[in-house]
């Protein structure tokens, strides 16, 4: 059962996302997973396994420590074990989410393989934490690149419209854990010409641009600049944007435009807001200076794509 405030629509669903006793304590149950549809989807308070969501329509935003971050269809999210999180749809607005969630004894044991198998490969990436036999990730969104896109879409077609003899969740739940560690595998390769030699650097500057895109999305409509920027990496201004572009192959200051031009998207084809008032709300002063901007962007004025996406010819389309 989903346990978050709002309607829910159940399209797929194994075991539980989260749980806890009476006095708030976690206890171990089997791998779950869920691909639900909510209307309101608002949360507060939760804890959740080692588990990993993906948004497919909407944002889902998280708050985890204190740290905001937006799960839209180009990203997915790894919480790690005990982490205590709140959730809401941003807007309001109806969301898709799939999500994973992953036993502790079946983490431990394809920790203990994958060590014997692969040998010093999580210790070079950190992701394993000796203490408590688990994996870790670092507190960022990740983002559904051209290997990821087909697991998701296999998983989903098996979920979806096999018979429930015909799937293997330890199969699937295995693969997930692998595509975890592959994808920090394949980060690295990332800051090829960066000239960065060892491996715990480089994963290390890629937390540090990853924790700025996420302050990225959840400010763009916002006042901020690269030395705000820089700080929240705790990097040179010079070296991150440097290492920013390199590393997501866009400046910051595109990436915030780009952001914000599909924002104004958004509210023209959702809100009957003015032009004036889209152009402050997704955070510029000049009307002018919006309209061309966007014109630029996307081949037409304001005006004129949501004439485009609400005129007769979209409505009976």
């Amino acid at each position: 059962m989903i346990a978050y405030e709002g309607q829910h629509e159940i399209l797929k669903m194994d075991g539980q996302l989260y749980w806890r006793d009476s006095h708030g304590a976690m206890e171990g149950i089997d791998n779950g997973f869920s691909l639900f549809k909510s209307q309101g989807l608002y949360g507060k308070d939760h804890r959740t396994r080692l588990s990993v969501r993906f948004g497919l329509e909407g944002i889902q935003q998280y708050t985890i420590e204190g740290t905001k971050l937006n799960v839209d269809h180009s990203q997915f999210l790894v919480m790690n074990p005990g982490a205590q999180y709140d959730i809401e749809a941003l807007d309001g607005v109806d969301t898709t989410m799939l999500a994973f969630c992953f036993n502790e004894d079946f983490v431990s044991d394809f920790v203990h393989n994958l060590i014997r198998n692969e040998e010093h490969l999580l210790d070079n990436f950190d992701l394993y934490n000796e203490d408590n036999e688990t994996l870790e990730f670092p507190l960022h969104t990740h983002l559904v690149d051209e290997h990821i896109k087909p697991l998701v879409r296999d998983v989903l077609h098996t979920k979806l419209y096999l018979e429930g003899h015909e799937v293997d969740d330890y199969n699937i739940f295995t693969t997930v854990l692998e595509m975890l560690v592959r994808h920090n595998k394949a980060l690295v390769k990332s800051f090829r010409g960066q000239e960065i030699v060892k491996n715990s650097t480089k994963m290390e500057l890629y937390k540090r641009l990853s924790i700025a895109r996420d302050y990225i999305q959840a400010h763009y409509t916002k006042d901020i600049n690269l030395s705000e920027l820089s700080r929240v990496a705790c990097l040179s201004p010079y070296h991150f944007h440097r290492a920013f572009k390199n590393t997501f192959k866009v400046t910051p200051k595109k990436f915030v435009t780009h952001l914000r031009i599909e924002r104004t998207k958004w509210l023209l084809e959702n809100k009957c807001s003015s032009i004036q008032m889209i152009c402050n709300e997704v955070g510029f002063r000049d009307v002018s200076s919006f309209t061309r901007l966007f014109t630029h962007w996307v081949g037409m004025t304001p005006s004129a794509y949501r004439n485009q996406v609400n005129g007769p010819l979209a409505q009976t389309a």
